[in-house]
Parts: structure tokens; C-alpha cells; sequence
């Protein structure tokens, strides 16, 4: 297992925001102000606690199609991190002319050493072990549009992973090979529902965003055949309060059943979904999260927010709803990368009863 390369923390911040502060001069001086497709390749620097100083060579495009309300987005990552790790992520939303069909997706490539903290709702912060695995993950939605800004489409998703757990270690006692302790793949497959009056994709500041996902997946662990269902409910709301301020809310519920492969169970903590607890931290067959940001633009290219999540994991549905619920709070800065998009690059900083964590990430949580 690869060690993390020692830089301390204080260096990591001002090395993170200087290559941004550099990347960001490199893109404005490269707009055409007159055009609202802007394609851009750079270099960027990020932090999570998940990678700590992730080091990035982004490529990014954007446009709108014909008769389009909205815009789409093509983006590259290619990225090595502070502690050794490797990512190549390619994640799209394109809406088609007249928006008569949305593709939403990624393709994900990752040789990735993490923390793993067990199953359930009341593992401890200080019980974790490290272990590396390494996973090429696919996830498509297309859809068709109904009528307005409902779209029905097919929901596929599919991961091929590899870990390598290290021996003796009692935290990785439940996952068995059944569920992926010699690696696992699977595709699953099921329709998908959405509402979406988001005015903005990937910095919304009004409207509202519905989409339920149902499931079923089939694959193999080791041996053994797997079969699992899947369901996924997210409801977002954005009210416009003033010209530049915003309240955003989002409900998160994803429950499970079958067999499902360790690393695909429902998980909080990450630079989307409970911000301050590590990503992975909590994982369980079932997830209940409610998260609210409110966002205020001042001037120019700057904003802040103030938010706040609470949320668990669940074991089963007949778990008491509010027992033993995770909180986070926490604020930031927002840096808009270009003048003819408003998309941001996010620096925020939460802080949960147990941890706490800084990110520095390309758009907006939700």
C-alpha cells in the first residue's frame, strides 16, 4: 500500500489556493466575451480530506443546443493526489435541441487506497483501517422529455472493483465474499423519473429538481452470483430571496435490498452529501439525509454560503427514524471561473461533532 506523501496542512491549504488563483487567471484570459460556449483545458488543484492536495488536468466544455433553455456541460479530469492516488473521470449533462432529450452520466476510472470505517449507523472516527482498491464505475441516465420539465428515461449503472484488504484487520470482518471481499462487479439497470426547473445545472439559483431512480442490479462476487435492488429519491428546492440571494434545500432517501456489493451500499460524508465527515464514513442498506445552504452573491465573481445537514443510516426500515442522527455546519467562498458562465469553484470548511473537513471543489454540492 502506497504511504501519502507528508506535506502539512497548513502548506497543503496555500499551495491548493495558489494553483487556483493561477488556473483561474489562466482561464479568464482566454474568454471571448461575446460567446456563450467556452471550452477550456488547464490545470487546477483541489482539496478533500478524502484526497487531501489533488493535483488536476481539467478540460471543460460548455454550450447550449438549439432551442435549448439550459446549459449543456463536457468535462475531463484526469487527477493524482496527495496520498497516491489516481483518478479519470469523465462526467457529462447535455441537453439535446429544443431540450427534447437529457444525458446525464460518467465513466470512472480509480486506483484509490481509503479509509474504511464498517457497516452501520455508530461506527467510531477513530476505528478506521486503511485499504486500496481499484474500480472503473459507469453511470447513465437518459431521458426523454414528457412534457414542460418532466423526463422519463433508463436508468444504467455498473462497477467493476478490485480491493487488496490488508490481513489481521477485524473492521473488514463484514464484508465477506459475498458482498466483495474479493472484488465484485455487476451492472444494474431500471427507469428512472425527473422534474427539473433548475435554472442553472451545476449552480442552480431558482426552481426546484425531483428524480426517483428504482434499480436492479445482477453481477458476480468471487464466485458468486449477486442480485440486489436499488432506490434512489432526490428532491431539491432553490428559492430566489432578492436578486442575489438563494436558499437551497435538498432530501436525500436511498434504500436497498438483496445482496448488495460493500462499496455500493448508501453512504454519507464526501464533498456532496454531509460535508465534514469523510466520504464513506457512514454506510448502511439504507439513507436518510436533508441538507440547506443558503448562498449569497456579493459582487463580481465572489459569493459565500452558510449550510447545514443532518442525517443516518439505517439497518432496516423499522429503525427509529431520528435516533442517533449525524449533524455538519458549515460555510464557504465561492469564485466563479468564467464571465460568460456562473459555475464556481467552492472552497467550504464543516465541522460534525466527530470531525471536520475542508474541500475545494469544481460547482455545487446540489
Amino acid at each position: 500500500m502506497h504511504p501519502a506523501v507528508n506535506i502539512p496542512k497548513h502548506l497543503s491549504f496555500i499551495i491548493t489556493v495558489l494553483l487556483l488563483m493561477l488556473s483561474t487567471k489562466w482561464t479568464l484570459a482566454q474568454e471571448d466575451e461575446n460567446d456563450s460556449t467556452i471550452f477550456k483545458a488547464l490545470p487546477l488543484a483541489y482539496y478533500t480530506p478524502e484526497t487531501r492536495i489533488a493535483f488536476e488536468a481539467f478540460a471543460f466544455y460548455s454550450y447550449y443546443s438549439e432551442g435549448s433553455r439550459r446549459k449543456s456541460n463536457i468535462r475531463l479530469f484526469a487527477t493524482y493526489t496527495q496520498n497516491r492516488q489516481y483518478l479519470l473521470t469523465i462526467p457529462w449533462q447535455i441537453y439535446t435541441a429544443d431540450d427534447r432529450y437529457f444525458l446525464n452520466g460518467s465513466l470512472d476510472y480509480r486506483k484509490f487506497p481509503e479509509y474504511y470505517y464498517g457497516i452501520g449507523n455508530y461506527t467510531q472516527e477513530a476505528n478506521r483501517a486503511l485499504y486500496e482498491f481499484s474500480a472503473f464505475t459507469l453511470s447513465s441516465k437518459s431521458y426523454s422529455k414528457l412534457e414542460n420539465d418532466t423526463y422519463m428515461g433508463i436508468s444504467l449503472q455498473g462497477q467493476w472493483l478490485t480491493p487488496e484488504f490488508p490481513e489481521n484487520e477485524v473492521i473488514f470482518n463484514d464484508i465477506a465474499p459475498e458482498n466483495g471481499e474479493k472484488g465484485y462487479s455487476y451492472l444494474s439497470l431500471g427507469p428512472s423519473f425527473m422534474w427539473d426547473k433548475r435554472d442553472h445545472i451545476l449552480s442552480p439559483s431558482d426552481g426546484g429538481f425531483l428524480e426517483f431512480t428504482p434499480v436492479f442490479g445482477m453481477g458476480k462476487a468471487d464466485e458468486n452470483p449477486i442480485y440486489f435492488g436499488l432506490a434512489s429519491l432526490d428532491i431539491r428546492d432553490y428559492w430566489k430571496i432578492g436578486e442575489k440571494s438563494t436558499w437551497a434545500n435538498q432530501f436525500v432517501a436511498q434504500f436497498s435490498m438483496g445482496t448488495v456489493p460493500y462499496r455500493a451500499f448508501p453512504t454519507l460524508g464526501g464533498p456532496f452529501l454531509h460535508r465534514g465527515y469523510y466520504q464513506g464514513r457512514f454506510r448502511d442498506k439504507h439513507l436518510m439525509i436533508l441538507q440547506s445552504e443558503f448562498r449569497q452573491h456579493v459582487k463580481g465573481r465572489f459569493g459565500f454560503v452558510v449550510f447545514g445537514s443532518m442525517g443516518r443510516v439505517y439497518p432496516d426500515i423499522r429503525t427509529e427514524l431520528f435516533e442517533r442522527i449525524h449533524l455538519a455546519t458549515g460555510a464557504g467562498i465561492r469564485i466563479r471561473v468564467s464571465k460568460n458562465d456562473r459555475t464556481n469553484v467552492r472552497f467550504d470548511y464543516s465541522i460534525t461533532p466527530d470531525s471536520s473537513g475542508f474541500y475545494i471543489y469544481f460547482a455545487e454540492s446540489f
